[in-house]
Parts: C-alpha cells; sequence; structure tokens
C-alpha cells in the first residue's frame, strides 16, 4: 500500500502508483458528496483543504486500507496476473514470425466470414458458393505448405500460442478491472466517506447541532399536501370516540392553528378510513345562514353518493339539452344495433342458405318433410287449444313469464332506488321548475277589425321550506346509512369546519340550534369544529345552566398543542434536516400550534438567506427580535386607539424607541436594544414622569394597563427565549436544565407561551420557574400593590 521514508509521519510513499490515483479520485467524490460539501464554512476550520489535508494524514488512510483489506488483496492479485499475462504476451509476439504460407493461410480464414457477410448484405447470397469454394482451396494448399515445411510448421504453432495468450489477456483484464472496481467502490462508501464524516465532525466541533443545515424543506412549501401529515394521539381519540357509537355528533375544539381542519380531513380521508364509507367534507358560512347552509350539505350528500358508485350526477336533469342529447345518443344507438343486426342476419342467410339448400336437396325425403310438418302442426294445434280451452293455465304462464322479465327490465332501465331519489333531490335543489301554457282565439279581421282572446297559465316548484328540508334529508341520510350497514358495513361520516368563523359564542350556538334537527341518525357521524368558548359551554354542561351545546354534541374532544415529540415527528417530515435546538427554538414560538409551527421554519429559512448565517447563536436572536417587534407593533395599534395625557408621553416614545431598533437588523443586536427590552419586561406597571406642578403622573386606566402588563408579559417571554437559544453556552444550559424534571423540560416553555394568551400575571410566574431552572434571574418587577 504505502510505507514511511522516515520519522515524521508526514514523509510516506505508495507502493503502487495506480493505487494513489484510485485513492485520489475516492477521496474527491466523497469530499464532492453532500453530506460533506454542505459543511465547508459553516465554521472557521471546515474548509476545503482542511479536509483534503485530513484524508491524505497515514493514519486516515491506513484505516481505510484497513477497513477494505480483503477487497484490495484481491484487486493486488488480480493485476499481478494481469501484468503476468501482458508480459508473457508481449515477449511471445516479440518472437512472432509470419511467413507467406502463414500469412495466406490466416488471411483465407478472415476472409470466409467477411466475405459471407458481404455476400449475404450487397448481392443477396448469389456469390456464396463460388467464394467459399476458393476460399477453402486456398486455406487448404496454405495448411498442406504449412504442414510439409517445418520451420513454417513451428511457426505456425508459435502463433497459436500467441493467440491463445492474446485470449487470456482479455481474460486478465477483465478480471482486474472488476476487482478494482468492487474495491474502489467499497474504498469509497464504506472506508474514505464515514472517516471523512468523523473528521468533518471533529473538525465542526461538539456543539454541532447548532449548526443550520437546510437539505430539503418541500413539507413547508406546500402545507396542505396530505402526504406530510403526520398521525397524532388525537386522531386516535377521534377515532376511537367514533368506534364507542353508533352515530352521533362529536365536536373538535381548540386554539386557531391547532389542527382542527386537518383532523377532520384526515378523518374523511377515504384512504384512511373504510372502501364503502360515505364521506362529506364542508365548510359552515362565515355568515349565519343555516338553511343555504343545509341546502348546500343535501346537495353535496347526494352528489358524493353518485360518485362513490360511479354513477353521474349530470345525470339529474339539471339540464334539458343533456338529456336530449342522452335520449338523442340512445336511439342513435338502438338504430346502429337494429341494422347490424339486419346485416348480420342477412349475410348469415347468405352464407348458410345454399348449404342448408344442398343439405335438403341431398337428404331430406319427401316423407321426413310430411313426419316435420305434421308434428309442427300438431304442436301448434296444442298451444293454440290451450289458449282457447284453458285460459287460465296459459295466463298463469304468460304472466309467470312476464312477471320474471319485468324487474330485470326495471333494473336495467332506471338504475337504483336510493341513485334515483339523490338524482330527484339534486334537480329539485338545484333548478326552478316552470311550466308555462298559453290559449289564444280570434277571429280574422274584417274591415281592419279583429275580434280575439288569449288565456296563459304558468306553474312553477314551490322551494323547500327549512321543515321540509330538514325532514327529507334525515330521511334521505337514514336510507344512505341503512344500505351502506346493511351490504357494505360502512357508514357516513360528515365533516362541519370552521363553524368558529360565524363570530362570537352566541352565534355559534345559535347555528347548532338551528342545523340540529339533522343530528341523531343512527349510523351517520357529524364531525363539527368549534371555539373553544363552544367546547368549554359543553365541558360546563348544567353549570350554572344547560344551553344548545348539551343537546347538540354526544362527544367532545379538546385539541391540546403538540407536545415537543409531536412537533418533531411534524418537522421530521417536513424539513428533516432541522436539528433538536431549532426544533425547541420554533415549539417554543409556535406554543405547540402546528400551523405558526410551520410558519416560524419558514421565517428561520427566511433569515438564513438573508444574514446567510448557520449558527443558533445568530439566528435565534434574529427570529425572536423581529417576532418581537411585530408583536409591539401590534400593542402599539392597540394603545393609540386610547386616550392619553401629556404624561403618557415618554412612556409611548420609549415604546417606540424599542420597536424601532427591532425593526432595524443591527440595532436589534446592540446593547441599547436588549437593555430597553429588560426595562419593557421588569416593568409591567410603569411609573408615570410627574407633571409640571410636581405632581404625580395621571396613573394608566385599566384597559391601557391590561394592554402594557400584556406587552410586558411578550417582552419578558422573548428576553428568556433570547438569553436560551441566542448564546453559545445553550448545550451547557440545556444539560443543566434537564435537572429539574419539570421546569426544565423544553415543553414548558411552549407551555409559557399559550399562557400569554391567558394572563400576563400566570405567565410571568411561569418564566420564573423556567429562568430558574436554566440559570437565569427571574425579573423582579415593581408591582402596584394596589
Amino acid at each position: 500500500m504505502f510505507h514511511h521514508l522516515g520519522p515524521e509521519e508526514s514523509q510516506w510513499t505508495w507502493d503502487h502508483a495506480g493505487d494513489e490515483e484510485l485513492y485520489s479520485v475516492a477521496v474527491r467524490a466523497c469530499m464532492a458528496a453532500p453530506e460533506i460539501s454542505k459543511h465547508y464554512g459553516a465554521r472557521e476550520p471546515v474548509t476545503r483543504e482542511a479536509v483534503r489535508s485530513a484524508a491524505y494524514e497515514p493514519e486516515f488512510i491506513a484505516e481505510a486500507f484497513d477497513f477494505t483489506r480483503t477487497l484490495y488483496v484481491a484487486h493486488r492479485r488480480a493485476a499481478r496476473q494481469a501484468e503476468q499475462a501482458e508480459a508473457e504476451y508481449e515477449a511471445a509476439s516479440a518472437q512472432l514470425v509470419l511467413d507467406q504460407p502463414l500469412r495466406l493461410f490466416t488471411g483465407s480464414l478472415l476472409a470466409i466470414p467477411a466475405w459471407i457477410i458481404i455476400d449475404v448484405v450487397f448481392t443477396g447470397g448469389w456469390l456464396t458458393n463460388w467464394a467459399l469454394l476458393l476460399l477453402l482451396l486456398t486455406a487448404l494448399v496454405a495448411s498442406l505448405i504449412l504442414v510439409a515445411d517445418q520451420p513454417s510448421n513451428q511457426r505456425a504453432r508459435h502463433a497459436a500460442e500467441v493467440a491463445g495468450l492474446r485470449l487470456w489477456l482479455i481474460a486478465w483484464r477483465k478480471d482486474r478491472a472488476d476487482a478494482q472496481t468492487k474495491w474502489s467502490t467499497a474504498l469509497t462508501q464504506n472506508a474514505v466517506l464515514p472517516q471523512l464524516r468523523i473528521a468533518v465532525h471533529h473538525l465542526l466541533g461538539d456543539d454541532q447541532d447548532s449548526l443550520l443545515s437546510l437539505e430539503n424543506h418541500d413539507g413547508l412549501k406546500d402545507a396542505h399536501n396530505r402526504r406530510y401529515v403526520v398521525p397524532t394521539q388525537a386522531e386516535r381519540q377521534l377515532r376511537q370516540k367514533m368506534a364507542q357509537i353508533d352515530g352521533g355528533t362529536i365536536a373538535v375544539c381548540g386554539s386557531r392553528g391547532a389542527g382542527k381542519s386537518t383532523l377532520l380531513r384526515s378523518c374523511t380521508d377515504q384512504q384512511s378510513t373504510r372502501t364503502f364509507d360515505l364521506m362529506v367534507f364542508i365548510q359552515a358560512p362565515a355568515e349565519y345562514a343555516p338553511q343555504e347552509f343545509l341546502l348546500t350539505l343535501f346537495g353535496e350528500v347526494c352528489e358524493t353518493y353518485l360518485k362513490k358508485f360511479s354513477l353521474d350526477p349530470a345525470e339529474t336533469g339539471v339540464f334539458v339539452a343533456i338529456r336530449k342529447r342522452r335520449i338523442i345518443r340512445t336511439v342513435v344507438q338502438a338504430v346502429r344495433w337494429i341494422v347490424a343486426l339486419a346485416l348480420a342476419l342477412a349475410a348469415l342467410t347468405a352464407a348458410l342458405g345454399r348449404g342448408a339448400q344442398w343439405l335438403y336437396e341431398r337428404y331430406a325425403t319427401p316423407e321426413m318433410v310430411d313426419r316435420v310438418h305434421q308434428s309442427s302442426q300438431q304442436g301448434l294445434d296444442i298451444v293454440v287449444g290451450l289458449w282457447r280451452d284453458h285460459p287460465w293455465i296459459s295466463g298463469f304462464v304468460l304472466a309467470s313469464v312476464g312477471l320474471w322479465l319485468l324487474p330485470q327490465f326495471r333494473r336495467r332501465l332506471t338504475g337504483p332506488t336510493l341513485a334515483q331519489e339523490c338524482q330527484r333531490y339534486l334537480y329539485r335543489l338545484r333548478t326552478v321548475q316552470s311550466s308555462s301554457t298559453a290559449v289564444n282565439f280570434g277571429l280574422p279581421p274584417v274591415h281592419g277589425v279583429s275580434l280575439g282572446s288569449s288565456r296563459t297559465t304558468s306553474v312553477s316548484s314551490v322551494p323547500f321550506t327549512f321543515p321540509e328540508l330538514v325532514s327529507d334529508f334525515r330521511e334521505l341520510l337514514e336510507k344512505i346509512s341503512h344500505q351502506l350497514d346493511l351490504v357494505f358495513d360502512s357508514r357516513v361520516v360528515i365533516a362541519i369546519d370552521e363553524l368558529d368563523r360565524l363570530g362570537d359564542a352566541t352565534t355559534a350556538r345559535k347555528f347548532l340550534g338551528q342545523i340540529k334537527a339533522i343530528f341523531g341518525i343512527k349510523g351517520v357521524y357529524y364531525l363539527i369544529s368549534v371555539a373553544e368558548d363552544v367546547g368549554a359551554a359543553f365541558v360546563r354542561r348544567g353549570l350554572p345552566h344547560r344551553d344548545v351545546t348539551d343537546s347538540s354534541l354526544d362527544d367532545l374532544l379538546y385539541l391540546q398543542p403538540r407536545t415537543v415529540s409531536e412537533s418533531k415527528s411534524l418537522l421530521a417530515v417536513r424539513a428533516p434536516s432541522l436539528t433538536q435546538p431549532y426544533v425547541l427554538l420554533l415549539h417554543a414560538l409556535a406554543g405547540g400550534i402546528p400551523r405558526d409551527l410551520i410558519r416560524y421554519a419558514r421565517r428561520l429559512i427566511e433569515v438564513h438567506h438573508w444574514t446567510d448565517r448557520k449558527e443558533l447563536k445568530d439566528l435565534a436572536p434574529s427570529m425572536i427580535l423581529e417576532e418581537l417587534a411585530e408583536t409591539l407593533e401590534g400593542f402599539r395599534t392597540l394603545l393609540a386607539m386610547r386616550e392619553w395625557t401629556a404624561t403618557g408621553g415618554p412612556l409611548l416614545n420609549r415604546l417606540y424607541v424599542l420597536v424601532r431598533l427591532l425593526r432595524s437588523p443591527h440595532e436589534r443586536l446592540e446593547v441599547e436594544a436588549r437593555t430597553r427590552i429588560q426595562y419593557l419586561a421588569d416593568n409591567p406597571v410603569p411609573m408615570l414622569p410627574p407633571t409640571a406642578t410636581g405632581a404625580a403622573g395621571d396613573p394608566l386606566d385599566g384597559e391601557t394597563l391590561t394592554l402594557w402588563q400584556e406587552a410586558s408579559a411578550c417582552a419578558y417571554f422573548s428576553l428568556t427565549l433570547l438569553q436560551i437559544f441566542g448564546t453559545p453556552d445553550f448545550d451547557s444550559r440545556f444539560e443543566h436544565a434537564q435537572n429539574d424534571v419539570m421546569n426544565g423540560d423544553p415543553q414548558r416553555l411552549a407551555e409559557a407561551r399559550q399562557e400569554l394568551a391567558v394572563s400576563p400575571f400566570s405567565a410571568r410566574i411561569l418564566l420564573d420557574d423556567i429562568r430558574a431552572a436554566w440559570t437565569l434571574t427571574p425579573s423582579n418587577p415593581w408591582i402596584d400593590p394596589h
């Protein structure tokens, strides 16, 4: 392989020059691999030259050859055998002498197949016999000369030996190439590449998880693609609730972005349910219109049922032109069938008529003809006699035949009865039927004067009333669920999404009260996404009083925010290259809400492209402070709606300056911005400056003070994330935090984010506990005891 030239490890040479070239090819291929090249420039020690120098260290090369020693020995053995065969062939070919008889014999033998090919391709083969004869005679004469002449005979034997050595040389070269390919492949994949990973790992340092790696994040671009949906515990709980009841209404509640729509779509996805389950997914209207919503739902159920059993919903009479075209197409097909039948019968008659006539003339005798005629006449007389003398028997037989044919004819003509009902309902739901008749009477004009009268009658269908709509819809659902359960052991699942878009809880409860008449059907499951306040009303049923949710819903599933493990599973599918520190940061910022988790992951990629940074300590502050700037800007908008006095001007100015600093990519990272964030976080109850007379400033009113306290709590949360993820010692802080099982859990950061929506005071208490676990100093705000 290689050996040292001196005491220094860097002085060594290769035993075989070809091995050095093969090793260099393997190193270049591994250095160009994405998993190695993506780290170039990530940190100062990780450069292309540093990685290449590590690959040419003697210990590195020795380990690479040790990993592939067996294949390398086989490669060297094949190389030696090929080299030996080449030497023997070159020595034998150097002594080869071709005299005239040998050349004549060899040329004639080589010319025979060449002449056959040329003759067959260009002359069609008519010269082959004479040419072959001539060539064979030439070869025979040359062979006689070689046998008779002793020197020529020896030279011919030597030429045969050279030809055999040439064949052996080709075989050994192929073996050498195969062994070289196997060894170089193993050297690249099993030796050099794994060792380069270790070398890059050492160059990156111990905290390499804090480096951002973006190899594949297509799942963040297509957030609604079903192939990126990860099964959750909530989905399993919902399916279990559905399995425990035989039809009913299950509400799914949770905060916005918690995944209610995704959960409903997963439970109505045909790929994850039984084959013949009837799945309908519909969104509630943004405005309160229960009758229009029920009309839409009615039509969706009918159309889904028809599509489920491969029936065309367009064949419902909605467009008269479609029905006319269908009738015309049926008539044309019938005419074509009759014409084809007539032509087929004519062809059969023409083909078999002459043969039948021949058989009749050859074998038919007068006695046979008379016997057949008598038999047919007797059968006809019996049938006519039964028809005349026994009308009841003949009528019973014909009636039985008619009843046997009638159901088959009806099935062929009209199709399933339930499908007909769906078609009729679709026709009535989507069209307005009208009919008009006009009758005119008159006399021809006489001398410019005419007499006459006219009468017009118009009839139009009456739309569904709401009670009729509810009654017919329930009846149709009962029939569909009974058929699916009886024939296919399946069910009907109707998912109603976005019920919380109706407005406040009162409007949503009123909407439920209007449409609850369609609930409670056996085999029909309603999955409804509602707001948290509607779900809370169901949970508190009877306390202090009952409302419509108690009588409308059968069960409730509260969709909790994702845990850390569930967020890891979600991001592992959508952005597999994100490491644990980044997953924890995104989970804390999003509070476990899947929609925000995907949004913050996109923001992380944007910040990476803007700043061209890869370190967690560089990317985390930019993300956290940018999010805080947007949050404080929102609070400034709300505070602008309040009435302020002159004493409140410095307070608003302080908030303005902080937002301006946070908006600047450079100033947000300076000490002044951190100091102002710390001041806002430590002062949830600000002290207004005194007036010109020296009196104390007017205190903030209740709503204004509440907004300021919420803004202060948000700043405190951002400051905590900044001090955890925005410093170089994240790994050590994380290890120390694990000693506190409760408050050191990263899930507590997400819970603190969720608690901000409940109360800034409870969120502060939770953040104080978290900061203590992460070796951070808790805040000591001054709060007015009154």
